[in-house]
């Protein structure tokens, strides 16, 4: 049995499983043997909520078992904190990629207002994935996600976790990224990507897919299931927790690829970057998918039936989706 508090909390901000625990016990499992972990212990809820948002706290230094850099999430509120990862994904963020320039032509992005500014009422992101020697041994992933110029360490750009690193893959591990890292997941927020297999997901494959049981319509297993229906229970937890809706409040928007947009640019970037840092572990995303039911379940009841039919808005013209026939072409073309 866990010991108890001493009147105690104990905030681990990088660890196995980031929050706020009642006992050291609890904490130590969290953070002992975990490279770069850092836990502190405070005297009130608060102070241990704002050291794991990102927070410095009362003066006196964390705890910390490395100096290995590690990512962590931006949890500066409970439903940020109920979405955030996995934690044994030891990625590397590229900490000042945010601070550079982008590519000479800018095309000024309507939500941000002036390009790379986030200053306007809207909000969007922009992913990509990237594979260098996609399809073949050897093959190397990464993802870019970018928010804008002053976001601080928002914008992502890391390696694709485990060994399959595939392109694909690495499009749907963005969009995951994306909703563990947002910061304000009760806000709408639109996810921009140029990759046709991302929206051909989000916008036509899932019912089918459902239907079948997650079987192609030539009864194959879906390709990257683990992680879609991990990013479905990410989007289920930012379903309005005080009403019957079960509209989450994302949406995905198709942009063309290379034609100047400077947000896509910038993912894309971010991403061939990422492709070029050390191997990541892989992540067992069919636990976390359970473990985001289980906090659904805390806060509405039929959890899973909630992660199964969470709904979400697409924006995107007629002519970018692929039908099935296309999509099988596209699956013959690429490692999945």
């Amino acid at each position: 049995m866990a010991k108890g508090t001493k009147g105690g909390f104990y905030a681990v901000r990088v660890g196995r499983k980031p929050g706020v625990y009642t006992s050291w016990d609890d904490c130590a499992a969290q953070v002992n043997g975990f490279q770069g972990a850092r836990h502190k212990k405070f005297p009130t809820r608060d102070e241990a909520e704002g050291f794991v948002s990102g927070g410095a706290g009362p003066s006196s230094a964390a705890s910390t078992s490395s100096s290995a850099p590690v990512v962590t999430s931006d949890k500066r509120n409970k439903r940020t904190s109920d979405a955030a990862g996995p934690v044994e994904r030891a990625v590397k963020r590229q900490k000042n990629e945010s601070a550079k320039a982008g590519p000479a032509a800018r095309r000024v992005d309507p939500v941000f207002g002036a390009a790379g500014s986030s200053s306007s009422s809207g909000r969007r992101v922009y992913c990509d994935g990237s594979s260098r020697g996609n399809g073949k041994k050897g093959a190397v992933a990464g993802i870019g996600v970018f928010w804008g110029h002053d976001v601080g360490d928002k914008n992502l750009s890391e390696r694709l976790p485990g060994k399959l690193q595939t392109n694909n893959r690495a499009e749907m591990y963005a969009v995951a990224r994306i909703l563990e890292s947002d910061p304000h997941p009760d806000k709408p927020l639109t996810i921009c990507s140029d990759s046709e297999y991302t929206i051909g997901v989000f916008s036509k494959w899932i019912p089918g897919w459902r239907r079948r049981g997650w079987k192609t319509s030539d009864g194959k297993p879906v390709a990257n299931q683990d992680l879609i229906r991990y990013i479905l229970s990410l989007l289920a937890l930012r379903m309005p927790a005080d009403s019957t809706s079960q509209l989450a409040n994302i949406t995905f928007h198709k942009v063309k690829a290379h034609v100047g947009i400077e947000g896509n640019e910038q993912a894309d970037r971010f991403a061939n970057n990422g492709a070029m840092m050390p191997k990541v572990a892989d992540v067992d995303f069919a636990q976390a998918t359970r473990d985001n039911e289980r906090k659904l379940k805390e806060r509405k009841q039929g959890a899973v039936k909630a992660v199964e039919d969470v709904e979400w808005s697409v924006d995107v013209g007629e002519g970018d989706l692929l039908d099935e026939d296309e999509l099988k072409e596209l699956e013959e073309k690429q490692a999945f």
